[in-house]
């Protein structure tokens, strides 16, 4: 098992994060919500409110998540 395993976007949403991302987007499916952090859809026009919530939840688990991405772009 890894030290430290990269976390998904879902692991670092807090509680309450559908209406909270709700509040921030616009955005009023909770499906449309629920699904483009599950998918991970980082081409999403939801995306930015969705990466700055995790980051400001979870700084550590949203910089491993960052850096597994940016090492995935790169292989």
């Amino acid at each position: 098992m890894e030290p430290n395993p990269t976390p998904t976007m879902r692991e670092l949403m807090p509680t309450g994060f559908i209406k909270e991302l709700a509040r921030r987007t616009g955005c009023k499916s909770a499906s449309q919500l629920s699904g483009v952090i599950s998918l991970e859809n980082t081409g999403s026009r939801l995306w930015p409110a969705i990466e700055a919530l995790a980051e400001e939840t979870n700084p550590d688990g949203f910089a491993r998540w960052q850096h597994a991405q940016q090492h995935a772009t790169a292989a």
